[in-house]
């Protein structure tokens, strides 16, 4: 399948800016055109309130789609964490726009709580979200979400100063994980070929949460064995050469 578009989207409270060089390495690499789409609230859409539903947060992206995804053919869509519950319910609410879905580390509401927070990343959950200042908060967040970089200071002040152009608010923090919370998977879905990737270290969010979600639609999950909830923080190369072969 030759799919010449692709849309990017983050998960809880991150925008573009936090994919780092994994953009540019998946044009360079696979001859790909990306297009990274902020979930309202956060990254471009920083000044604004998140909405309440998971289907809310999918519609605004789509009236927000570059020209080129506009009418034309079918597009890809690479989504992490909560980028994948949009990408979910875009799939359920509209399949003719979408050519494949590559699911990462993904979970919806079906899922045990603590599977969907792993309990030893609550206390560090809670320090990000009450941190007083954005060096506190990047450092909370990047300890929980990556298992290769968490002491990595060149990356803690590249958050830090997207942290610091485009300020997260607390309650666009809050409302996400609400209708995260509330966000069901669909029962059926069109009978297309996604692809579930999930990191068995993950210690924020339980791979059992994407194996979960392979079974229920019957499509094929990989499994990565070291890397953390930001797998294409932790290894975008490995990432990269799964997508030469299965996108």
């Amino acid at each position: 399948m030759n799919i010449k578009h692709w849309v990017f989207l983050r998960g809880l409270g991150r925008e573009q800016a936090h994919w780092g060089e994994f953009i540019a390495s998946c044009e360079a690499q696979l001859g790909w055109q990306c297009h990274c789409i902020d979930l309202p609230g956060f990254g471009s859409e920083y000044q604004r309130r998140s909405p309440t539903q998971i289907s809310a947060i999918r519609y605004d992206i789509q009236q927000r789609l570059p020209a080129p995804l506009r009418g034309g053919a079918p597009f890809g869509i690479v989504a992490l964490s909560l980028g994948g519950m949009v990408a979910l319910d875009w799939l359920a609410s509209n399949p003719e726009q979408i050519a494949k879905i590559i699911f990462i580390n993904t979970s919806t509401g079906d899922c045990p709580l603590l599977q969907r927070l792993k309990i030893n990343s609550l206390a560090t959950a809670l320090r990000a979200l009450l941190a007083s200042s954005h060096i506190a908060r990047e450092r909370a967040a990047l300890a929980m979400v990556s298992n290769y970089h968490s002491a990595d200071l060149a990356l803690l002040a590249h958050w830090r100063q997207i942290s610091t152009l485009r300020p997260v608010k607390r309650i666009n923090i809050l409302i996400q994980l609400f209708a995260a919370a509330r966000y069901r998977a669909p029962t059926t879905l069109v009978d297309k070929p996604q692809l579930v990737i999930s990191s068995r270290a993950d210690r924020m969010v339980s791979y059992h949460c994407s194996e979960w979600l392979a079974k229920k639609y019957h499509w094929p999950l990989l499994l990565h064995d070291s890397a953390g909830h930001d797998l294409p923080i932790d290894d975008g190369q490995w990432l990269i050469e799964v997508f030469k072969r299965n996108a």
